[in-house]
């Protein structure tokens, strides 16, 4: 499957994603009312949140030919975001792989990296986003919908990352071992309220993927 953040428009009769049988992907979750924040760009919604075996799939509410997805290979980081000072809403915090790594260390180092355009509010080049925000208008679905996240992504591992001995970085309430999709776990020894920024500081695998909110104040 494709990195990055692509454009998907196909829906069935009933609204919902098309999905790869032949892939054995089907629907385990679906969320109504989410608005969907990509990079720095406004809040487009409402929509709803399809989480699918392999991906995740957002579609408008009010223009049928809106619509996002994202597979869970590219997702190299969800977490539930809490921190007002990164975000003013709840939500659902992801970091993108774009697969565009490999041709900067091509470029000159003094160039500026590009930024994605925007036309009438939207992102215009998909694959530029880098960080995207699932907001639930109900912020009590968070820690579900986190939870679902956590089950899918398990099953999805990264060959590159399993050859390599290192772990996906998914913040989970605890190691995801497969209770069933969107099962509660017993142990919870990790607390969801923590604050984002302060734990991809101080985190050095993190120091390339921290949100750039101090550097926009």
């Amino acid at each position: 499957m494709a990195l990055g953040l692509s454009l998907v428009t196909e829906r069935t009769e009933a609204g919902a994603p098309v999905v790869d049988a032949e892939s054995d992907e089907s629907i385990a979750h679906i969320q109504p009312d989410v608005s969907i924040v990509l990079g720095e760009g406004p809040a487009e919604g409402p929509g709803t949140l399809y989480v699918t075996t392999r991906r995740l799939v957002w579609f408008s509410n009010d223009d049928v030919h809106k619509g996002y997805a994202v597979t869970f290979i590219a997702l190299t980081m969800h977490a539930i975001s809490r921190d007002v000072e990164a975000y003013p809403e709840p939500c659902i915090y992801t970091q993108i792989e774009t697969g565009k790594e490999d041709d900067e260390f091509e470029e000159d180092d003094d160039a500026e990296e590009p930024l994605p355009a925007e036309i009438n509010g939207s992102v215009s080049d998909l694959s530029l986003v880098e960080e995207m925000r699932l907001v639930p208008k109900d912020p009590s679905v968070l820690d579900h919908l986190f939870q679902v996240l956590c089950d899918c992504a398990l099953l999805n591992p990264d060959a590159e990352v399993d050859q390599e001995g290192e772990a996906d970085w998914i913040f989970d309430e605890d190691e995801v071992l497969g209770n069933g999709i969107g099962a509660k776990h017993e142990n919870n020894n990790v607390d969801l309220n923590v604050d984002l920024a302060e734990l991809l500081h101080h985190d050095p695998r993190f120091e390339d993927a921290e949100e750039e909110d101090s550097d926009s104040k």
